[in-house]
């Protein structure tokens, strides 16, 4: 699940080395990114979500398989094991996210991402603007600069996205979500609106002892901080915990070895 900038390609030598190991990587497009159509405006985005995965993976003949989240995708790849245990054997969220529950966890963010996720809890009538005007900018600046824009205040993670090779990957996955032509701001607006509005608390609470859960953390990461993090790790005790000290948000780019040996433990 690649995030909300819709991050579907990996560095080439993680894709060489998935293909390598024999691994089929499932890569869903959102609805409205790229050629997709956008869901109606009466459907929940997030449930929304979760229906295609179930069909996708249904059409293409998956029974099991292990869910690689990132980012706030941690929430989705949550609803997807809650409405198919049976198809999920593990989630392995890097950079994951838990429900945020106190005010203190949006103003510890870095500025880009308290100014979006707080403003989609408190101001949600306001992020379509917010979000659109986002956009905008990244096509002005180029991604380059609005990878700094995002990520300037973590340096763990512009050392990884200035990587020559996890550069080219996120320019080209994000294509889905902002190209010359095409732009996702109301999608990514949905998204993000319907993430901070619902409470899941009790999703991952009801998976405890079910499902393994691993997060892999960056000590840098601008929407989870380490203070951040450790609340998660009171209230989610059961889940296991890796935390690199290098890593920002953008830890898979970084540790994907680590993460493709755990993903080869749930697969069939």
């Amino acid at each position: 699940l690649p995030l909300d900038y819709s991050l579907v390609r990996w560095p080439a030598s993680a894709e060489q080395e998935a293909e390598t190991r024999g691994f089929r990587v499932i890569v869903p497009v959102r609805p409205g990114y790229g050629k997709s159509d956008p869901l109606p405006a009466a459907i929940n985005y997030q449930d929304g979500c979760v229906d295609d995965w179930k069909t996708l993976l249904s059409h293409e003949g998956v029974t099991h398989c292990p869910v690689i989240s990132l980012g706030d995708d941690a929430h989705r790849a949550f609803l997807f094991a809650a409405a198919a245990p049976e198809t999920v054997t593990a989630i392995i969220a890097c950079g994951g996210v838990l429900p945020l529950t106190r005010r203190e966890q949006y103003e510890r963010m870095a500025k880009w991402h308290r100014f979006i996720l707080a403003g989609a809890r408190y101001t949600p009538h306001l992020v379509p603007f917010m979000v659109k005007a986002g956009f905008m900018l990244a096509r002005k600046i180029g991604k380059r600069g609005f990878l700094h824009a995002v990520y300037g205040q973590s340096s763990a993670d512009v050392a990884t996205f200035e990587d020559p090779e996890v550069f080219e990957a996120m320019v080209t996955g994000s294509e889905t979500a902002l190209s010359e032509t095409h732009s996702a701001h109301e999608s990514f607006s949905r998204i993000v609106i319907d993430q901070q509005r619902d409470d899941w608390s009790s999703v991952p609470a009801d998976l405890a002892g079910k499902l393994p859960v691993h997060f892999i953390n960056g000590a840098h990461d601008p929407e989870v901080p380490m203070a951040t993090l450790a609340e998660f790790q009171v209230d989610y005790p059961w889940i296991d915990y890796r935390v690199y000290e290098d890593a920002g948000q953008l830890v898979f780019f970084r540790h994907w070895r680590d993460v493709l040996e755990l993903v080869e433990t749930y697969l069939p």
